[in-house]
This record gives structure tokens, sequence and C-alpha cells, in this order.
């Protein structure tokens, strides 16, 4: 099968879109299927070039140097002329949402191919409280309700809650299609951990990694909030660490530096792939503070490689952990974070179980088994075996 996947930013930026199309795309290489992947030429890439067996075309969009606000934003015109001429040359279409969504229909109508939106999560009224703007508050719901009303064949997310924020905008049960991310197995290249490096032997190690953005749509990941958490928490385990990797610490280190936690708050930077198993060995216990997830790569990864999890009870953090027993759940507080994150430091025996629990509820979650899902998907709207 050929297969076309259309997404506004692509490697080296990483995000969890990107993550999920790079393991997507790898997974159904891997089994026998061709896959390319349109997306924005951002600086310092190539027009085309193979990524781990997945041919990546990029088209130019309008100020590049500034890509993620607004570069971004113009791949939705500037992508169909290009995204039509490869949808003939394939078997089905699949638009990833935010920003293809909008006009990604046009490319599968023109060129006369079937196709699928996969919608990560809409946040439908979370933009009312995470939008900078008028435009954020108000025209991007309009944007979720329009691509949701958009004439695509069939839609699929990675997790149940993602189902209820496209049903949220008018989009039947019965033509959303639920298929849950893998867990990559990355490889383990480098033994040990980072606490000599960092000097965090004598210490308990909360970790996160990701995105660690604070303004406009990174307000969703809630990470002042876990900031307080951590004030509180030192106040009953002084010894604890907050160990911090990914991009975008710039908006987040102001904050680290305004409440006194420089020497509370490690940062590593943006970690390669195969360090990221050392991460993960280095932390007592993870923690994300989410408004919202569609799937949250954090969470399960964390349980994969064995660490208990502390997480808001919102969004598919519910699917990911499971409460007591592979982590705890919290409101988005910091003093109930921070109640849930004491809880489990001051326990060792329960969160060493909670660690292993994780990595049983994890380990049979693939990439393989998520693409041979995606493939069934594909061939029944294909061969026209769902209500289309």
């Amino acid at each position: 099968m050929k297969v076309l996947i259309s997404s506004d930013l692509a490697p080296p930026y990483f995000g969890g879109g990107e993550t999920y199309t790079l393991n997507i795309g790898k997974a159904l290489v891997k089994i026998g299927h061709e896959v390319h992947w349109i997306t924005s030429k951002i600086p310092n890439t190539m027009s085309e070039e193979f990524l781990d067996g997945i041919k990546i075309h990029r088209v130019p969009i309008f100020y590049s140097s500034k890509y993620l606000f607004p570069g971004r934003q113009s791949f939705a015109l500037t992508s169909l002329i290009t995204g039509i001429k490869l949808a003939r040359q394939v078997d089905i279409v699949q638009i990833n949402t935010l920003v293809p969504g909008l006009t990604g229909w046009m490319i599968s109508k023109y060129a006369k191919k079937p196709s699928v939106l996969y919608c990560h999560e809409f946040f439908n009224e979370l933009w009312h409280k995470i939008g900078q703007n008028s435009l954020e508050k108000n025209i991007y719901p309009l944007a979720e309700r329009l691509m949701s009303k958009s004439p695509y064949d069939w839609f699929a997310c990675p997790s149940e809650y993602s189902k209820t924020t496209l049903e949220a905008n008018g989009v039947a049960p019965s033509r959303i299609t639920v298929i849950p991310h893998g867990v990559d197995d990355k490889p383990d290249v480098k033994s040990g951990d980072y606490r000599d490096e960092l000097k965090l032997n004598d210490n308990f190690v909360i970790g996160y990694i990701g995105r660690l953005l604070v303004k406009k749509t990174g307000q969703s990941k809630n990470l002042i909030t876990l900031l307080k958490a951590m004030k509180i928490v030192l106040e009953k385990i002084p010894s604890a660490r907050l160990l911090v990797a990914g991009s975008g610490y710039d908006e987040l280190k102001p904050f680290v530096h305004e409440m006194g936690l420089e020497n509370n708050v490690a940062y590593i930077g943006r970690i390669p792939q195969e360090d990221v198993s050392r991460f993960f060995r280095t932390c007592d216990l993870v923690v994300c503070p989410a408004l919202s997830d569609g799937f949250c790569f954090l969470l399960a990864d964390a349980s994969y490689f064995s660490v208990a999890t502390v997480a808001t009870s919102m969004g598919s953090h519910l699917e990911r952990v499971d409460d007591g027993k592979t982590g705890l759940l919290s409101i988005a507080s910091p003093e109930d974070i921070a109640d849930k994150i004491v809880t489990l430091l001051e326990d060792d025996d329960r969160r060493i179980k909670m660690g292993h629990m994780g990595t049983e509820k994890y380990k049979n979650m693939t990439w393989e088994k998520s693409a041979k899902m995606h493939l069934d998907m594909y061939e029944n709207v294909i061969n026209h075996k769902v209500d289309i």
C-alpha cells in the first residue's frame, strides 16, 4: 500500500505529532509499505530526503525563519498543489491536525483518493483559557468545528479522550477509529544514567521531558504549576530535584529564577533518542501536569521504563495512568500535585512496584501493532467497508 501523510512540521522539529508520524511511518515501511510525508520546508532542511525509509517532501512556507508562528499556518495553502500531485500516486491520504486539516480534504478530493483526518485532540473550550489573543480564543475553536464538518471519509485518533473531542464537534462516533500509539523501545546505546554527570546521586529526581513552552498554547503543558508544586515539595523533601529535558527552556527559565529554584531544577537540553532510556533511569518519579493530552508519550514511556508517574486527571491521562497501580492522578493544582509527589517519594516500595506494573501495562503496546491497526482502517476506507 502507498500512503501519503500530511503534517505541517517534521524532524528535525519534534513534538508529539511528529513523534507519532515518524514512528508510524517507520513501522509501515518495516512491514512492506510505502510512505510519503509532505511537510513544511523549515531552515536547514532538504526539499526531499528519505528518513528511516519514509520519503519526505518539504514545501515552502511563508516566514520560514519563524516557522512555529506564523510560518507553519501557511502550510495549509502552500501544500495543496504538491499534495494533490503526490496524492494521485498513492492509495490513501492521511491528514494530521491541526494546520493541514482545514484544507487537506481538498488534496484527496482533487486527486480522487480516500482520506482520513487524524486528530490527536481538539482543545475545544480550552482555547478560551490558553489562547493569548482573539485569534486563538475564537478562530481556533471555529477551525476545529470546520475540520470536523469537512468531507473527510474517515476520522482517527489515539485515545478515547481524543474521540470525545471529535464527537463534541459533531463527528459521529461510528466514523471514528481509536488507534493507540506504540511505545518506542528506544535503543539503549549508553548504559547508566545522568546522576553522576549532574551530581544527583543523593537526590530524589522528579522528571519531565517534552516541550518546555509556557507561552501561548504552551500553557496547556501547565509547567508553571509544576514549578509551584516543586516549591511545596521542597518544604517536605529538601533533597528533591526537578530534571527537565526538551526544547523551549528559554521560556521556562525566567520562572525558575523568579521562584528561586535555580539550585533545584536541572536542565539537560534536548536529548537524542538513544539517551531517552538514560533519562528515565535517572528519575525516581515522572510528573505530567498538563491540562490536556491526546495521548501523552511522557507517561507511556515512563511507565514502559518502570518509572511511577503522577499526572493531572485530565485529557488522556486517565487512560495512561492506572490510578493507584502505575501512578497517582491529581487535580491540576500545585498543592495536590505536590501531595501526590511527596506520597510516592516517601514510599519507596510502593513507588517501585508502580513502576514495574507500568512496564506490564505497556510492554505489548508496539508501533508494529499500531501500524497494523492503521492498515486495517486504510483498507476498510479504500474498499468502502465503512459507512463513508
